[in-house]
């Protein structure tokens, strides 16, 4: 008896912390922008037209943000944190948020960013930024970083605490430290002191791309077949757990009207393991959907400089990039499918469970006002 009291209240503490599912997060603003430099312009998530950004443009869930040359743009977000957006980059705001996930995660496609995080954003939740190259989990305040069109990646922490994973290994830079990570040095090595000189490593990122774009771009369109085949798997596995888990609800519910306890509470264990999966499940799909988004990002970017009528005629590989694009262009509406399938199932899970979790707490509260919860609690 004392166990079910207990499970009534672990229900009702998991009612009031679990995070709201991502399409209510996408109604608010997640910020504004407070300065413009130059021009810098915002493309709504499933828009195809540009807003050119002004001050106090609000940004939301899923926007894509650009600048030009010799632009930028500071982003204020709801919780204080500032993002600012340097010349010539491309990022997206919060987009492919898990509902178990508690973060603020902005892809950086191509470009350099300053950002300051404050104490009250990380107190609730993590925050990162993702490359193409490798993820920056934030711990501390103050950092900046670029990712630029060769693949290097550029961190320095100005203060406190940046977790660097290329999911080959991690490593955490302190005040002043940094790091350099490309497609080729899978090693992150720390550097004290770290002092990069930003627009020479720019310049040398396009001459690297411009001079093999065919290396480059076989990095990334490698990438892009591999963690597409791999979500795939992620998002089949769900599928099979959602309809495994449909039978045993359905065996779970005809053996508690038979009154075979000992079996219903056996298909229970079975479906909680199943729901503890597909909550894992869900966390991949999102994380894989952010590193695959970034790569399409950024080939995409391959994609318009080839295209180009002046930089193509110095892009060495151009030929070959387009020869791929159509290619990773169907990818992607495929890629957009499976996200939309695999988090469309992970958030009718969690709306199975908030059910449930209602369900439970309108039988608590009715047992509240009897004298057998009296009964049951001791």
């Amino acid at each position: 008896m004392k166990k079910n009291a207990c499970l009534c209240w672990l229900l009702i503490g998991l009612f009031f912390i679990l995070p709201a599912p991502v399409v209510m997060a996408a109604a608010s603003a997640l910020g504004q922008v407070e300065e413009v430099t130059g021009l810098m312009k915002i493309q709504r998530a499933k828009q195809k037209t540009w807003l050119t950004a002004q001050r106090d443009t609000d940004v939301f869930f899923g926007d894509v943000i650009t600048t030009g040359d010799e632009s930028r743009g500071l982003i204020k977000l709801v919780d204080d944190s500032i993002i600012r957006v340097h010349a010539n980059s491309k990022i997206v705001l919060n987009t492919m948020i898990s509902p178990v996930e508690k973060k603020h995660s902005v892809l950086l496609f191509f470009g350099k960013l300053w950002n300051r995080i404050s104490k009250k954003a990380l107190r609730k939740k993590v925050f990162e930024v993702q490359t193409p190259t490798a993820v920056c989990g934030v711990r501390g305040t103050d950092f900046e970083m670029a990712s630029y069109e060769d693949g290097t990646m550029l961190v320095r922490v100005n203060s406190g605490e940046v977790e660097v994973d290329n999911e080959v290994v991690q490593e955490t830079l302190t005040a002043n430290q940094g790091t350099q990570v490309s497609f080729e040095e899978k090693k992150i090595q720390v550097e004290s002191e770290f002092q990069p000189d930003w627009d020479q490593d720019q310049a040398r990122s396009r001459e690297n791309l411009l001079g093999n774009g065919e290396k480059y771009g076989g990095y990334v369109h490698d990438e892009i077949y591999k963690r597409r085949d791999h979500l795939k798997t992620l998002v089949d596995r769900a599928s099979d757990l959602k309809a495994t888990k449909e039978q045993l609800k359905q065996k779970a519910a005809e053996s508690k009207e038979k009154g075979d306890l000992a079996t219903y509470e056996s298909y229970l264990t079975e479906i909680e393991k199943i729901s503890h999966e597909q909550r894992e499940l869900n966390r991949k799909i999102a994380y894989h959907g952010r590193r695959l988004e970034c790569h399409f990002g950024l080939f995409s970017h391959y994609g318009d400089l080839a295209k180009d009528p002046e930089i193509s005629k110095h892009f060495k590989g151009r030929e070959y990039i387009l020869s791929q694009l159509d290619d990773v262009e169907m990818i992607y509406d495929e890629f957009n499918v499976m996200i939309e399938e695999g988090m469309k199932m992970s958030m009718e899970d969690m709306e199975d469970l908030m059910d449930e979790m209602r369900d439970k707490m309108k039988t608590f509260k009715e047992k509240k006002n009897s004298a057998s919860l009296f009964d049951e609690m001791n």
